[in-house]
């Protein structure tokens, strides 16, 4: 095929857009072959990004950014809570605290022994209640400082063993449900959010074990020797390094981290169920 404007044979032509004809790689543009459709060229804008990058090659000053648009409307802020997890927390806790409750007797006896003594049976049970609360909410706080999205949400499943614990004098399981992770994380980010959990508990468990012997009263004693217990029993079993358990993901992340966690926390259960 011939050139349009000059005769000469190309292969392979160019079209031009506006008057239709083909060209050669000399002739393409529309001044150069003095395009009929001339006219109809816009001068394209500069688009934004282009201009921001633009320099000035005479004087080699960078020309200056344009302000960013702002939108008319604002994107909300996530709160630290909801209403939602509000909920599922109170009835978690409510579950949790009567299953503490049916700790202190077999069968429907704890019924006749909340009767005798009210206030210690529900200060352990509060107490019991309070460890499993703030096991979940030290996942969601380490969750939220990483930036993601964690809220705490019930399990039918789980509730249900939960409900069924309360009547049941020899087995006790209580995972009324967990704190709901979503973002983008890593393998080290879920190691840590996961270890979040059994750390609060060697703390609680340490803390109360200390205070247990700081009391006068025989009864306080008891009870917070009771948690001590309970919260490091329930930091050592939730790092089994298998299936859903915290162990399994902190084992993934860090086999070192793993095993100094696991055995502090078996450390700590033994010592505080010595004075028992």
């Amino acid at each position: 095929m011939k050139c349009h404007y000059c005769n000469k044979n190309v292969s392979l032509p160019f079209k031009c857009p506006f008057c239709g004809e083909y060209f050669c790689g000399d002739h393409r543009l529309p001044e150069n072959h003095a395009c009929p459709e001339l006219w109809k060229v816009k001068v394209r804008s500069v688009p934004p990004i282009e201009q921001e990058h633009r320099i000035d090659l005479n004087d080699k000053i960078e020309i200056p950014r344009r302000r960013p648009i702002e939108y008319p409307f604002r994107v909300p802020k996530e709160g630290w809570t909801s209403t939602t997890e509000v909920c599922h927390l109170a009835i978690g806790a409510v579950a949790v605290m009567a299953v503490g409750l049916s700790i202190m007797g077999y069968g429907f006896s704890w019924i006749l022994r909340i009767i005798q003594n009210p206030i210690s049976i529900f200060s352990s049970a509060f107490l019991f209640m309070f460890i499993f609360i703030s096991h979940e909410l030290a996942h969601k706080a380490s969750a939220k400082h990483f930036g993601m999205w964690a809220e705490f949400r019930l399990s039918l499943f789980g509730i249900a063993l939960t409900i069924l614990s309360i009547i049941s004098p020899l087995i006790k399981i209580i995972s009324p449900g967990a704190v709901i992770i979503s973002g983008a994380v890593d393998r080290k980010t879920i190691g840590k959010i996961a270890f979040a959990g059994p750390l609060m508990n060697m703390i609680l468990a340490s803390f109360l074990f200390v205070m247990a012997f700081q009391l006068p009263s025989s009864s306080s004693t008891i009870i917070l020797l009771r948690g001590a217990a309970l919260s490091a029993w329930m930091a050592a079993f939730n790092l089994i390094p298998i299936g859903i358990f915290d162990g399994a993901k902190i084992l993934w992340w860090s086999k070192p981290a793993w095993a100094a966690s696991f055995l502090i926390s078996v450390a700590l259960s033994i010592i505080i169920f010595l004075p028992w």
